[in-house]
């Protein structure tokens, strides 16, 4: 799962109590394996924010909407 829009700001360590289901959940979904999150770094820096204020559980790519792009085309996910 690649985010790259205002749904970002839910993965900030300081966000927690306000998205504490939904992180708990996503933690729990990427610990089993079912879900792979990846976090656009050029959002990130859009909100002024580093890589260290994400939740442990999700990594980055340096462009969202490119990252889309290669997995649609070299890995023949589906956008949904």
């Amino acid at each position: 799962m690649v985010l790259h829009g205002s749904e970002v700001a839910a993965f900030l360590r300081r966000n927690y109590r306000q998205y504490r289901s939904v992180i708990d959940l996503s933690a729990r979904l990427t610990a089993l394996g079912v879900v792979d999150i990846r976090i656009c770094e050029t959002r990130l820096r859009a909100l002024g924010e580093e890589e260290s204020a994400l939740r442990p559980f999700v990594s980055t790519v340096p462009y969202g909407p490119g990252e889309i792009d290669r997995l649609c085309t070299q890995e023949k996910f589906s956008v949904f």
